[in-house]
């Protein structure tokens, strides 16, 4: 739950209606009303990094094939960067951007195919806000990296403005992308009064990026704006996927939107004392998820990576002892079954299985 009044670069961005070309089905609205603007980086940060013997630094993306590198900077020296700089390294060669924010973590991916580099960072502060700029990073022959284009989050929110429709019957909304039936939900939210009956879908406030694949995947999530007030809430809605197509002309296109679904994603309690114990979260960074495993009166796994195959999420950990420990977790409705097939310790025996039930979003 956010209010629908947005701070960015201290500026007030207010909901304003996109223009709509359709005439069957309504169309969103879209909460950025202007493009935005990269802030630069304030000078005392400028100066703090001009003047370090060296950075303090946070790993990104480390692609030890293609001898390429992504860096945040924390802290220079004892001098706070406030968020923000980017280093990229290439070889022996190291290229900083200090204007890059990069307060909310970023995320990078190399194709080595194309030559690309992609980075996402902030491009919106505020509670519950997920706006990212997307960087389109090249390299001189020389190895020094420079930026070949920004995405610009306004556009893309136009775009969608023009293509993305809804009908409303009671609490079931339908989504559609250019006529097409692309989702279908129940918003259970029932405290906020009702939908606004104007205008009650919005997007702008939820637009991120999945580095995962070969092209990069625009995230977004339609928020439901309510008659009580200036208020977006998420509850129940669908994230929206798709494909960029960048031009030689720099001209940005997204292709057909649809549903995402990572169904092994959320957090699950034991079934021994009903406490949260198995974590799982998707990385946008490389499609694989991060697993955290607590098994009750006898060991925790935090250090789990997971991909999905024909026998459901398979994951890999180290055990207390340091030993490897793996198996696969699989879904039974709102159940998590995590099996382990590879054990040596004496803690976990081969083929055992632990049970955990996913936690609703009110427990």
């Amino acid at each position: 739950m956010m209010a629908a009044i947005l701070t960015l670069c201290s500026q007030s961005v207010f909901l304003s209606a996109c223009k709509s070309t359709g005439t069957e089905l309504p169309h969103v609205a879209g909460t950025q009303d202007e493009p935005l603007t990269a802030e630069s980086a304030p000078a005392k940060v400028l100066e703090a990094m001009e003047a370090a013997s060296r950075f303090h630094e946070h790993e990104i993306m480390s692609d030890t094939v293609n001898s390429i590198s992504v860096c945040s900077i924390d802290e220079v020296d004892t001098t706070s960067t406030e968020g923000y700089g980017i280093v990229v390294v290439k070889g022996a060669t190291s290229t900083t951007f200090p204007h890059i924010f990069n307060g909310r973590q970023p995320l990078a991916r190399y194709d080595a195919k194309t030559g690309n580099l992609w980075l996402t960072s902030s491009a919106m502060q505020g509670t519950g806000i997920a706006v990212e700029w997307l960087y389109q990073i090249r390299f001189h022959d020389n190895d020094s990296a420079y930026i070949a284009q920004v995405i610009e989050p306004y556009n893309l929110q136009q775009q969608l403005c023009q293509r993305l429709g809804y009908s409303i019957d009671g609490e079931r909304v339908t989504l559609y992308d250019d006529g097409r039936n692309i989702a279908t939900t129940t918003n259970t939210v029932t405290d906020m009064g009702g939908f606004d009956s104007e205008q009650p879908l919005w997007i702008g406030e939820q637009m991120q990026y999945d580095l995962s694949g070969d092209v990069p995947q625009l995230l977004v999530t339609p928020g439901i704006k309510f008659t009580t007030g200036l208020v977006l809430t998420y509850d129940d809605m669908p994230t929206l996927s798709a494909p960029l197509t960048i031009a030689n002309d720099g001209k940005v296109s997204i292709g057909d939107l649809k549903t995402v679904t990572h169904p092994y994603e959320g957090t699950y309690l034991d079934q021994d004392n009903q406490e949260p114990n198995l974590y799982v979260n998707y990385r946008r960074n490389d499609g694989h998820y991060d697993i955290q495993i607590g098994i009750y009166r006898l060991t925790n796994l935090d250090d789990g990576i997971g991909m999905v195959s024909d026998d459901g999420l398979t994951f890999t950990a180290t055990d207390a002892a340091g030993n490897p420990i793996g198996g696969t977790i699989s879904l039974r409705g709102d159940t998590a079954v995590v099996t382990f097939t590879n054990t040596t310790g004496e803690l976990i025996e081969q083929g055992s299985q632990f049970l955990y039930v996913r936690q609703n979003d009110n427990q």
